[in-house]
């Protein structure tokens, strides 16, 4: 269901967009998933692995751009000589510093814990997994103009996309 879910949602972001942007081919997958802790990896999940094997770095994709193994180990560096990485990280160190959303994912939760699977290089869109002890898949916490949804795994956060719910956006998990 994942793959197909995939190409659905990549179908579906692509007839809605002006850019017409297809993902990148993928890229070798030597050490896991880079978490934001530096040089800290997680075990490839088998959901992530299908997103990874078939698809590299997709711009403009759902919740900000898609990145690749490569620009999630790229976050790791002082200085990034790639301007579109380059805004994307202070993106996510605003996110992290907890400036605007003081329950993001990156201000409560150590590096070693998250990894950035999504984010804009011009806002504040983005997708952020976070890695449980006693799950195989990470949790996909999603920020938007409809502020913050968490959903399963990536097939359920594609499922949601796919039929345009937005209800996990109503969803609190605080009291």
């Amino acid at each position: 269901m994942i793959k197909e879910n995939l190409e659905n949602a990549i179908r579906e972001k692509i007839s809605l967009s002006d850019c017409n942007r297809a993902p990148y081919a993928p890229e070798p997958i030597l050490n896991g998933i880079p978490t934001l802790g530096k040089g800290v990896y997680k075990k490839l999940s088998p959901m992530l692995k299908d997103r990874f094997e078939k698809y590299g770095r997709w711009e403009q994709a759902t919740h900000g751009s898609w990145l690749s193994i490569t620009d999630m180990e790229t976050l790791w560096k002082d200085k990034i000589d790639d301007e579109f990485l380059s805004r994307i990280k202070s993106a996510i160190q605003v996110a992290a510093s907890g400036e605007g959303w003081t329950d993001h994912a990156c201000a409560l939760f150590k590096d070693n814990r998250i990894s950035a699977f999504a984010a804009s290089d011009n806002g504040y869109e983005s997708i952020i997994l976070l890695w449980l002890d006693s799950e195989e898949e990470p949790e996909f916490w999603v920020y938007d103009s409809n502020g913050e949804s968490r959903y399963k795994n990536l097939d359920v956060y594609l499922t949601a996309y796919i039929n345009d719910d937005l209800s996990a956006s109503e969803n609190s998990w605080r009291a």
